[in-house]
């Protein structure tokens, strides 16, 4: 039978192995006067085994008093324990919300700010009213956090308070994590919020225009393809467009695309573009195969020297290009050494 009270005195041992085992121990016993010691010995010990050993026994101790006191680690100037003190309370989940919620009450900014961040893997209902205080924090960091926190559980119910902290005086860090966290819940009211507090594509700085690119792609309507065709003109924003393009017209299977980002996206493809950005443009070609300019060169893309760029031709052709296309598929596959390729085509068995 494990005894506590020796384990403890072997907390303090010289020899690192004996304070492993008896860390260890204390874990197994699962008791909670074995707690105290541990909590205070981390801080102060110089080994990382020792103290990896006496987070994992504090994890295994069912009691309140391993929450209540790791807690107290949110405030120490040691990145590791701050560390360890977040993924403990994570590992609680729902129990450890009452004490985080006095934590957040009580703590200092930093405090505040790593609460949260505990709270980032907890999707507790429960954890709304910290949620709903940390929104309005005095602290920009410990906003952002939620903001960022509330997208990555894609919580509708902030949608609103969330939308509130879109004003155009409002620090470009929180501009950025509000877009972003709208774009993760992916409501269509958004976009008008956006538009009406900061301006559309046209007005918008550029730090902000791929989170809005995001935003119209997920929860956009058929009538904002016009906006995001004309930012693929932007320098260093063609990506963001056709992400956002490619995302509309999942989401709008058949919807056409304004004729003038015709040469844009056959410029980005003959510039050979990163590969998924040029495979990209030609799927968004299908769009507007009824030119048979633009049939012509989706045909040419079928001898391109990039595979991926001949594997979203021969989709492109399949999905616009009819009868016609699967005729101009099948004269091209005859030369196609690929065995890729050759299967997006549907031909099996080639070399």
């Amino acid at each position: 039978m494990i005894q506590v009270s020796e384990c403890i005195e072997k907390l303090s041992s010289a020899d690192e192995s004996e304070r492993i085992y008896a860390a260890e121990d204390i874990g197994y016993a699962n008791e909670a006067s074995g707690v105290p010691a541990l909590l205070a010995r981390l801080p102060i010990e110089p080994s990382r085994a020792v103290a990896e050993a006496i987070v994992a026994s504090l994890a295994q101790i069912d009691s309140d008093c391993v929450v209540s006191g790791v807690i107290e680690w949110l405030d120490s100037d040691d990145a590791f324990v701050r560390n360890q003190a977040v993924e403990i309370l994570r590992k609680r989940g729902g129990p450890a919300i009452t004490y985080l919620e006095r934590a957040f009450r009580q703590g200092r900014a930093d405090r505040r700010k790593f609460v949260i961040d505990v709270l980032a893997r907890l999707p507790e209902t429960s954890a709304c009213g910290i949620y709903e205080a940390a929104l309005l924090d005095s602290d920009l960091n410990v906003v952002i956090a939620a903001v960022e926190s509330l997208g990555d559980f894609r919580q509708r119910s902030f949608q609103s308070k969330i939308e509130s902290l879109v004003q155009s005086e409002a620090h470009p860090m929180l501009l950025c994590a509000c877009l972003e966290a709208l774009a993760q819940i992916g409501d269509p009211n958004s976009p008008a919020v956006v538009r009406a507090r900061l301006g559309g594509a046209s007005q918008l700085p550029g730090y902000l225009l791929a989170s809005y690119m995001k935003l119209l792609g997920v929860a956009g309507e058929p009538t904002d393809v016009a906006e995001i065709a004309d930012t693929i003109g932007r320098d260093g924003f063609e990506a963001p467009a056709l992400n956002a393009l490619t995302s509309l017209r999942n989401r709008y299977p058949g919807l056409k695309l304004p004729q003038r980002v015709t040469a844009p996206l056959i410029a980005i493809i003959r510039r050979g573009e990163p590969t998924f950005l040029g495979y990209q443009a030609v799927r968004l070609l299908a769009a507007l195969m009824d030119d048979n300019s633009v049939f012509q060169f989706v045909e040419s893309c079928l001898e391109n020297a990039e595979k991926t760029i001949r594997m979203g031709a021969i989709q492109s052709m399949r999905e616009a290009g009819g009868e016609r296309g699967n005729a101009v598929i099948r004269r091209a596959m005859a030369a196609e050494t690929d065995s890729e390729v050759l299967q997006a085509a549907g031909i099996r068995g080639g070399a």
